[in-house]
């Protein structure tokens, strides 16, 4: 399969969108299928490559380096059970929480995200994109469960769980500006640990930008390692 038509994204942002699944195409291939997507009106393209190509090259298709997509992977058993012990400061979410803390918490996750770091996509789409991707995972649609700190009644900060690959995975992370400096940022992995271990999962992981050097550091705190890093490109045709 040369590309895909993605048709959720074309409905979101209101161009045709498609993906390139292979990853390891060279540029002259990469060139030629950008063209025959651009004689099908196609307006946007995903495209993540097994090693980072050369800028000239990307820019001169119409492209755009817009992440360093890195996933981080964990086996349970290395966790030690004192790190993840219960804690009350961790909760499940419920409906009489406030889904628009939330909202603004999802909107903060994806400060580095390729939705926000691509200027051609209107920062209302951005924004809107998170606001949907939270309230599908509290109507655990996309999610198994949320897990929430309150301070002072106020929501702090909160993690989305779900699987990947038979993988206990991490979605969204966040923790409120106000809030920061408390650990609740590892707090909140710990707890998302806990929650998937209990739940009989053996292996867990994330995925997050490498340019997220917050975010990076913190799973490597919370021992998860590298496993493979993407280059994802968008091209505006």
């Amino acid at each position: 399969m040369q590309f895909q038509i993605l048709d959720w994204d074309s409905d979101f942002f209101g161009v045709k969108v498609a993906r390139i699944p292979r990853s390891n195409l060279d540029i002259h291939s990469l060139s030629a299928t950008l063209a025959e997507l651009k004689r099908q009106q196609v307006r946007l393209v995903y495209w993540s490559s097994d090693s980072e190509c050369i800028d000239t090259d990307v820019k001169n298709l119409g492209g755009q380096l817009v992440d360093k997509k890195t996933t981080f992977a964990i086996d349970f058993s290395s966790v030690d059970a004192e790190d993840i012990a219960a804690t009350d400061t961790v909760e499940p979410f419920i409906d009489a929480m406030p889904v628009d803390a939330f909202e603004a918490l999802a909107v903060q996750s994806g400060e580095y995200s390729r939705f926000s770091v691509d200027s051609n996509i209107p920062n209302e789409k951005f924004v809107a994109l998170y606001k949907t991707w939270i309230n599908r995972s509290i109507r655990k649609e996309i999610a198994k469960e949320v897990l929430v700190i309150r301070d002072q009644g106020r929501i702090a900060g909160m993690v989305t769980l779900g699987e990947k690959n038979g993988r206990g995975d991490i979605g969204l992370i966040a923790v409120e500006s106000g809030f920061r400096g408390k650990r609740y940022g590892e707090t909140l992995v710990r707890g998302a640990q806990r929650w998937f271990i209990e739940n009989g999962y053996k292996q867990g992981q994330v995925v997050t930008q490498g340019d997220n050097v917050p975010a990076c550091n913190l799973y490597k705190k919370c021992g998860y390692a590298v496993e493979k890093v993407a280059y994802f490109y968008h091209f505006w045709l």
